[in-house]
């Protein structure tokens, strides 16, 4: 813990607006993104755990030098903890992700539902119904690197609510990684645009 509280000192350095050469990147032993909540400043991020789920991927948690967190699953944001706005508390779902799945392996369209509980508003079970949709092939700039990817949109209404919104994933080519993402939380909260740059080594998620 020592190791990794000296290393948030390193890598934090200027938060907001971070901007990471990709030698300090890679000489962090933590997986890392560049989060941006709307069009807000750039932030850096970094893994600090990585806990078991009752799914086959783990929680991945991702903490900033403000101590927001963003913990994701399968490169999808199931909750945040400490954003000024509101946060995202819980994501329930009774059958896979297409995420955890692989778009690009997957027949399009594609639905599929969740349920989503946030605050403030004490917002609880509210049913998503998502359409997946693929787009063309895309250049993506990674920290100044670009990168071939295909474009999905994922079309997202919460029916009890009459409300529509779009999130977007950039799948790499080569990989089949889920390399840069613009996610809406919950109604009412900010967008977030995850761009991962070191990927989790560990298991099944980005």
């Amino acid at each position: 813990m020592q190791d990794l509280s000296d290393s948030f000192k390193f890598a934090y350095q200027g938060f907001p607006d971070a901007q990471k050469s990709w030698e300090e990147i890679n000489a962090l032993p933590y997986a890392s993104l560049y989060a941006r909540l709307d069009n807000g400043p750039q932030g850096f991020m970094v893994l600090a755990f990585a806990e078991p789920s009752q799914h086959p991927s783990p929680n991945l948690k991702w903490l900033s030098g403000d101590h927001e967190m963003i913990v994701t699953r399968n490169s999808r944001i199931v909750k945040t903890v400490n954003f000024a706005e509101g946060n995202l508390t819980a994501t329930q779902v009774n059958s896979p992700d297409p995420l955890s799945i692989g778009l690009a392996t997957i027949q399009m369209p594609h639905t599929w539902s969740r349920k989503l509980d946030w605050q403030p508003g004490n917002h609880s079970g509210y049913r998503a119904d998502s359409t997946f949709k693929r787009g063309k092939p895309q250049n993506v700039s990674v920290n100044g690197t670009p990168v071939a990817t295909t474009h999905y949109t994922e079309d997202v209404t919460l029916p009890a609510l009459d409300i529509q919104y779009t999130n977007d994933y950039w799948i790499a080519n080569d990989t089949g990684k889920i390399i840069k993402s613009y996610q809406h939380l919950a109604p009412g909260l900010p967008a977030v645009t995850l761009t991962h740059l070191k990927l989790y080594q560990g298991g099944a998620d980005d």
